[in-house]
């Protein structure tokens, strides 16, 4: 009797270890089976097409792309978007692109994207693509590419519409008035994804959107560099930085000093962000 009675203790002891381990990794912002490779816009290195054929299994798997931000309706047509993957030896390419959510829930474009082991979202206006495509059976197809394990990549435009806010547009003209965000894809929940950020000298522009949605972690992109998430975490890759707007570091500050005296940290290539802990590793 005492010996089942240890062993049912040693059975409960090792159940809460798992489960309280398995609450400390989860956090508000990804945790599902695929990757995204978010791009600040700008020049792609070569190694980020690599990363992307290597998750999706190879460069001959299918791959669709839209190019719906762009209201380049020839260069869409003539069929130059593709140049980018097919060029690299992409084989496997396909094109979703419409301005009608009707035409967006074709039940061609629905196999396209059940058969897809990837997803590409090019650069332009985040606002065209949500248009389009928001609220979709399609778009219902983008998450159960995630959830399957897939990978979304996306940049400038296409980087901004997979976070939970379409920043950007009318608010960069005066940031200090607060303005309605209308909802991204929310690929990563809770999160503010901006892009171009020391380029175009945006580096200031995620502030004031903290600010007003204070429990958002925003990640501001410069060009030619990514964020590479998975569920748990997501590293920095490419020539330049990233930027991390965190809400929760933000209430350390001002308990530590009465106010917010570094609003954002860098990160370089290689460095790793963990999203459960909030913490940089180097």
């Amino acid at each position: 009797m005492l010996q089942k009675r240890v062993c049912f203790l040693w059975l409960v002891i090792l159940y809460s270890a798992i489960f309280t381990n398995v609450i400390a990794q989860e956090n508000p912002f990804y945790n599902r089976k695929g990757k995204l490779i978010i791009i600040g816009g700008g020049t792609i290195p070569d190694s980020l097409f690599t990363f992307f054929a290597n998750y999706c299994g190879g460069k001959d798997q299918p791959i669709v792309y839209i190019p719906t931000a762009t209201e380049d309706e020839e260069y869409i047509q003539n069929g130059e978007h593709l140049l980018k993957f097919s060029s690299r030896g992409f084989t496997n390419l396909s094109t979703i692109h419409t301005r009608d959510k009707k035409i967006a829930d074709d039940p061609k474009n629905i196999q396209l994207m059940r058969h897809a082991k990837g997803l590409y979202f090019g650069g332009g206006d985040q606002d065209l693509i949500a248009a389009a495509y928001g609220g979709t059976k399609l778009y219902d197809e983008f998450i159960a590419l995630l959830d399957r394990g897939g990978v979304i990549m996306g940049t400038s435009a296409g980087a901004t519409i997979m976070g939970s806010l379409l920043i950007g547009g009318d608010a960069r003209k005066d940031l200090t008035q607060r303005y309605h965000f209308k909802p991204a894809f929310s690929f990563m929940t809770n999160t503010a994804l901006d892009q171009h950020v020391l380029v175009r000298n945006r580096q200031f522009d995620l502030i004031p959107v903290i600010e007003q949605y204070p429990t958002t972690l925003g990640v501001g992109l410069d060009e030619s560099t990514a964020m590479i998430v998975e569920a748990g975490q997501f590293k920095v890759w490419g020539l330049s930085y990233a930027m991390i707007y965190d809400p929760a570091d933000w209430a350390a500050q001002k308990k530590q000093w009465g106010k917010v005296v570094k609003p954002f940290k860098m990160m370089s290539s290689g460095q790793i962000f963990n999203l459960a802990t909030r913490k940089i590793k180097p």
